[in-house]
This record gives structure tokens, C-alpha cells and sequence, in this order.
């Protein structure tokens, strides 16, 4: 039985192999000090600021991840990524609602995400919860990937 838990950082291991994982997967470049430095100190870049950070739990497992930051009356989803064991299992659509759930109860009124191109599961799970495709852009990221922009308004 899988859960959506707050980060803690004994999950901090976990975290870096998952989304690893789905890089190598994807053919992304990984830099640590660049483009991934969040994800090695996931409570300074999100919780600390006023946004949030959850991982997925199979067991004591970290199979999945997810964070949003808050800007004001927006707030922006970030770094959602699953094992590839462990797609097709609702376990998108579940971070995706905690996600929206939060900015809910922080009264925001909308929600960005910015979503490769090749993240086509992402972007159905997006398009299913109300989201709209507005926009694309050259990433920072090392590969400069191209993204599509996602659109909620309102909660």
C-alpha cells in the first residue's frame, strides 16, 4: 500500500534515486549543482520558503515525489516524478490533489506547472484536472529541454 507522506530527511536517498531514475530514463542530463541542487535539500528550497515537499512511501520505499511552491495568490507544482514500477497506479493523480489540496487551504488561486515535452503521462494527468496547456519555453536545465506550460484558474 503505497502513501503520500511529508518529506522528512530520511527520505532525502530516495528522493535523488527516483528522479534520477526517471532521468536516465528520459535521457536527461543530471547536474548537481546546477538544475538539481533542490532536490538535495528539499526543506531550504520549498518547505522553508512556504511551499511544500511530499514522496511517495511503498512501505519504507521512496517511490515517487512532488513539491509546489507558493508565490502570493499562485502557486506552482514542481519536481512531480514516479518510479517507472510504480505508473499507472493513481499515484500521480494522488500527489497532483495534495498538491492542489495545499494551495487550496493557502487560498490560492491558481496553480502553474511547467512539464518536458516528452512528459506525456504528466500532461494527460494535467489536462484531466482542469489544467489548460498556455505557453512553452527553453528550460534552464542543462539539455536547455523544451517545456509546455499548465494552467489552473481557479482551484
Amino acid at each position: 500500500m503505497c502513501e503520500v507522506v511529508p518529506f522528512r530527511d530520511e527520505h532525502a536517498e530516495g528522493v535523488i534515486r527516483v528522479v534520477r531514475d526517471v532521468f536516465d530514463e528520459y535521457g536527461f542530463t543530471w547536474e548537481t549543482e546546477g538544475y538539481c541542487r533542490d532536490l538535495y535539500d528539499p526543506r531550504r528550497h520549498y518547505i522553508v520558503p512556504g511551499g511544500m515537499f511530499w514522496v511517495v512511501l511503498d512501505g519504507s520505499d521512496v517511490v515517487g515525489c512532488v513539491a509546489v511552491k507558493m508565490h502570493a495568490e499562485q502557486s506552482e507544482l514542481h519536481r512531480m516524478y514516479l518510479s517507472r514500477s510504480h505508473r499507472g497506479r493513481g499515484l500521480g493523480r494522488k500527489l497532483l490533489e495534495t498538491c492542489l489540496n495545499h494551495a487550496r487551504r493557502h487560498r490560492c488561486a491558481s496553480m502553474r506547472a511547467w512539464s518536458d515535452v516528452k512528459l506525456t503521462d504528466a500532461h494527460r494527468l494535467y489536462l484531466s484536472h482542469g489544467f489548460v496547456r498556455e505557453g512553452e519555453r527553453i528550460c534552464d536545465d542543462p539539455d536547455q529541454s523544451r517545456e509546455y506550460g499548465f494552467w489552473k484558474e481557479p482551484l
